[in-house]
C-alpha cells in the first residue's frame, strides 16, 4: 500500500505591508511571500497542496523573495545589468534565478544598457566631464563599448573643446597670482581628471590668458622659507619647486636686500 503524501494546508495568510506573512498546517511563523508569489500560487487561507508541490513554490518563493529586492534596488536609482547581477549575487543568487530574473527585467524594459548609457552620457556632458572619464565610468560598469562611443561620437570636437577651455577659464580664477608653471599645472591636471584627450587639453593651454605672477606672495614665501633655510641656494631651490621663476626670485631677492 502507497504511503499517502502529506497535504499543507492554508491556515492563514495575513498582509504585513507590501508582503503577506502565510502560516501552513499547525506552524507558528508565517512564511514571507510577495504579492506576486501569492497570486501566481493562489495562496489563499484554506487551500491545500501535496508536499512535493509546496516545495517547489517555496523554491521559487527565494526568487520571487530575490526579483522584490532587486526592484528596490532598481528603484533607488537606474542600474546596469552587470550591476544588477552583481547585486544578485552578493545575495547568494543562484546562476539560474540571476539568469530569469535579468531576463524579466530586461523584457519589462527594466533594465536597458543602451537607454542608461545615453542618459548617462547627456548628464555627463551637462556637467563639462571629458569622454574618457565617462567611457572608464560606462566600461566598469558592464556596459558594451559600442553602445558608449555610439554616444559619446555624437558630441563634436569643437563641442568638447568648448568645454574643456570653459573648465580651464573656471580653474584660472583659483589660482590666480601663482607661477605661471603653476597655473598650467593646475588646468591640466583638472582637465585630465575630468576625462578629456590630451589634444584638448595642450589646445586649451595655449589660449588661456594667465595671470601676473604674485609678487607680493612671491616675497611672503621668500621670507617664510629664509626664517627657516639659511643657505641662499636652497632659499631659491625651494622656490623654484613652487614653481616660481628663476628672474623672479632674484628680483625679489634683491629688492628684499636693498
Amino acid at each position: 500500500m502507497e504511503k499517502e503524501e502529506k497535504l499543507i494546508w492554508i491556515k492563514k495568510v495575513v498582509a504585513k505591508g507590501k508582503k503577506y506573512l502565510v502560516y501552513i498546517n499547525d506552524e507558528v511563523e508565517g512564511i514571507s511571500f510577495t504579492e506576486e508569489a501569492i497570486v501566481n500560487n493562489r495562496i489563499i487561507k484554506g487551500n491545500s497542496f501535496y508536499e512535493k508541490d509546496w516545495k517547489k513554490i517555496i523554491k521559487s518563493l527565494d526568487e520571487s523573495l530575490l526579483f522584490d529586492k532587486v526592484l528596490k534596488y532598481i528603484d533607488y536609482k537606474p542600474r546596469t545589468e552587470k550591476e544588477v547581477i552583481s547585486y544578485l549575487e552578493e545575495h547568494n543568487a543562484t546562476t539560474n534565478v540571476i539568469k530569469n530574473i535579468v531576463k524579466k527585467l530586461i523584457s519589462i524594459n527594466f533594465i536597458d544598457d543602451d537607454r542608461y548609457a545615453r542618459i548617462f552620457v547627456e548628464e555627463e556632458m551637462r556637467h563639462q566631464k571629458g569622454p574618457n572619464a565617462i567611457k572608464h565610468v560606462l566600461l566598469t560598469k558592464g556596459i558594451d563599448e559600442g553602445i558608449i562611443n555610439k554616444y559619446l561620437d555624437e558630441y563634436s570636437y569643437e563641442f568638447l573643446y568648448e568645454n574643456a577651455l570653459d573648465m580651464g577659464n573656471k580653474t584660472l580664477k583659483t589660482v590666480i597670482g601663482l607661477p605661471l608653471v603653476k597655473q598650467k599645472e593646475s588646468v591640466y591636471t583638472r582637465l585630465y581628471r575630468m576625462g578629456y584627450d590630451y589634444s584638448i587639453i595642450t589646445k586649451v593651454l595655449s589660449v588661456l590668458e594667465y595671470s601676473e605672477i604674485d609678487y607680493e606672495k612671491l616675497t611672503k614665501d621668500y621670507l617664510k622659507i629664509k626664517d627657516k633655510v639659511e643657505d641662499q641656494n636652497k632659499v631659491i631651490q625651494k622656490l623654484l619647486t613652487k614653481g616660481y621663476n628663476y628672474s623672479d626670485i632674484k628680483k625679489v631677492i634683491n629688492d628684499c636686500l636693498e
